[in-house]
């Protein structure tokens, strides 16, 4: 992984980009060096060809003339004494053609060219099967003419000899160049991407949550005025989130004490109406001068029961229990919330489709508090089609795959299990659907408004999610979702 980083990086591409201009423009004019060299070597050796054929020719002309075989013979012998003797064989022929005398360094190079007879002129010519070149000549006398033909072999094997010791001392020149701008390369890619760096790093804490922190300020020009704005950036960034962070304090202790004031407000307002009753009530009974009727009693019970009611509801909300949590099967609690609201449903002459799964769907819960969510959800469809039945279908399903934004600390990437509530009812007005999870908003006359705000807190308290949507006069749909444990955390 850090390889790959380093692979990656600016600084060896920049590295690797000069190293392969170097290493290119090493190689290029290597070979252009080579290639100059041997075309120079060739030419000399050529030139040291043409020179001894010449020199040679001169001193064969009087044995050739007296016919001294044996001369001509130790004369052609002697040009390839030695070891770093260039000729490798010498002919010499008549003006007919006939070989005269012949001397090889090597049987290998006997006989190699035809007769040169008829040529007026030196004539080179490389030979493409061995690495030698053959230079013939004629042997002119001005008052007799051609009197005979000189033919010699001139190796190639010291040139070779040559541009092998040159081809490996500029391999090793360019070895040596590629490696200094290798190394150069690395230190003027670190030279001057180091600011950069530098300035990766500030982004980098920042980033992680370190406003306010400043680097070092390197470089010239543009990256020095980079380095000062950045500087200033997270200087003013510190400064504007410590105001925010004043901002919002403030604003969560505003909201607090707005909660507290609406809270107070919806409790004295629902307190209000059974305390009135029960203190008109009293006031009778005492204008009257008379006892308690059963009536009386009763009203009395009914009205301080719901006073109960009320307090209970606000300490719920306000002081929810943390009840202890183990795996719950959600299909287990569905069909528990199915069969204790099945008579109110038959009462109602509402329509049960029944589409809860069979295999289980373990989630991290609590069973009761689960159970009080459900009831209220599936109540709340049954009072909406209260008036004249409906339908009621209940389902439930295992989805995969990334989950939907949620609620407290719900994984975006889990396995989860949906359930969907969808009732035919009187539907919701779009004005309250905003306010339907506020503490003590109802439409229902005898109504606390609690039960979707405890709702909406158990579901939340489980990293579930709760959507809404609702059409007046054609119902509403409810989608709860839960996410799964993994299968290896039930074993």
């Amino acid at each position: 992984m850090k390889l790959k980083k380093f692979m990656d990086s600016i600084a060896f591409r920049i590295s690797i980009s000069i190293a392969l201009v170097v290493a290119a423009t090493t190689i290029a004019v290597g070979w252009l060096i080579l290639t100059e060299e041997k075309r120079t070597l060739e030419f000399e050796l050529q030139s040291k060809g043409r020179y001894l054929a010449e020199l040679m020719s001169r001193h064969v002309v009087e044995p050739l003339l007296y016919e001294e075989r044996h001369e001509i013979f130790s004369l052609l012998n002697a040009s390839m004494i030695g070891k770093e003797s260039l000729v490798v064989y010498a002919e010499v022929y008549d003006k007919y053609g006939e070989v005269v005398a012949t001397t090889y360094k090597d049987k290998k190079y006997q006989r190699m060219m035809p007769s040169p007879v008829g040529q007026d002129s030196i004539e080179i010519k490389e030979d493409k099967n061995s690495s030698i070149y053959h230079i013939s000549l004629p042997i002119h006398v001005e008052a007799l003419g051609t009197i005979g033909f000189l033919r010699l072999g001139i190796t190639k094997e010291f040139l070779y000899i040559t541009l092998k010791s040159v081809r490996q001392k500029l391999y090793l020149l360019a070895a040596a160049i590629i490696f200094i701008g290798i190394m150069l390369g690395l230190w003027m890619a670190r030279k001057i991407l180091r600011p950069i760096l530098i300035l990766h790093n500030g982004v980098r804490s920042v980033g992680e949550g370190e406003v306010g922190v400043e680097v070092s300020v390197v470089g010239e020009g543009e990256i020095k005025e980079l380095a000062l704005s950045f500087n200033r950036m997270s200087k003013k960034l510190k400064e504007l989130i410590n105001e925010t962070r004043a901002a919002q304090e403030n604003l969560v202790r505003t909201e607090k004490l707005y909660a507290v004031g609406e809270f107070s407000a919806g409790v004295a307002h629902e307190i209000k109406n059974p305390l009135t009753s029960i203190k008109m009530l009293i006031q009778t009974v005492k204008q009257k001068k008379q006892a308690l009727s059963s009536k009386d009693i009763e009203i009395l019970e009914e009205e301080i029961n719901r006073i109960d009611r009320i307090v209970k509801d606000f300490l719920a909300f306000a002081r929810p229990k943390q009840a202890e949590k183990t795996s719950v099967n959600v299909n287990e609690v569905i069909r528990d919330v199915i069969t204790l609201t099945g008579p109110k449903m038959e009462q109602s002459f509402i329509k049960l489709i029944d589409k809860v799964a069979s295999a289980p769907s373990m989630i991290t819960g609590n069973y009761d508090a689960l159970k009080q969510a459900f009831l209220n959800l599936v109540l709340n469809a049954i009072q909406a089609m209260d008036s004249g039945g409906g339908t009621l279908e209940i389902v439930t399903s295992y989805e995969s795959g990334v989950m939907s934004q949620g609620l407290g600390n719900m994984p975006h990437n889990t396995p989860k299990v949906s359930v969907i509530i969808k009732d035919t009812g009187i539907g919701i007005p779009e004005k309250n659907l905003k306010k339907i999870f506020d503490p003590f908003f109802t439409t229902k006359e005898d109504g606390t408004g609690m039960g979707l705000a405890l709702t909406y807190n158990i579901i939340n308290d489980h990293s579930g999610r709760i959507d809404i949507d609702s059409t007046p006069f054609m119902g509403t749909t409810v989608k709860v979702e839960f996410p799964l444990i993994k299968m290896q955390n039930l074993k």
